[in-house]
């Protein structure tokens, strides 16, 4: 599993690598172009595109998912706690996932959440 994801690493590392070279010689080709006076490149308007910046809550995002991770850790402890097959507890295996799952669930909630918060705030202004 791990070496899969290590060869299509690689093999993105080579395709992006590829990519930038292309992309500078088309650039310079258009420079070349514009030097030489072959033709007049008018710029549009790009800021009619964009919409004007708004206040980042990097804050809020990080704290509700910090919150959102302990709190799926704390369930993860309870439900542990809770589950117990034939007097046997959990595997190490069963309980790895548990916890995985469970912070990147209640993580995933918090970013939501914040998320949400974001959109409200965004349509007052």
């Amino acid at each position: 599993m791990f070496s899969a994801v290590i060869v299509l690493g690689i093999a993105y590392a080579i395709y992006k690598l590829f990519e930038l070279f292309v992309r500078r010689k088309e650039r310079m080709a258009i420079v070349e172009k514009m030097i030489n006076g072959d033709s007049v490149v008018n710029l549009p308007d790009v800021s009619k595109w964009f919409s004007p910046p708004t206040p980042k809550l990097g804050g809020l995002r990080l704290g509700l998912l910090l919150t959102g991770l302990g709190l799926g850790l704390c369930m993860a402890i309870i439900l542990n706690s809770f589950f117990v097959f034939n007097n046997n507890a959990l595997s190490w295996h069963d309980k790895d996932i548990l916890y995985f799952a469970m912070m990147m669930l209640f993580g995933g909630l918090g970013l939501l959440i914040a998320y949400l918060i974001e959109q409200k705030n965004q349509k007052k202004e």
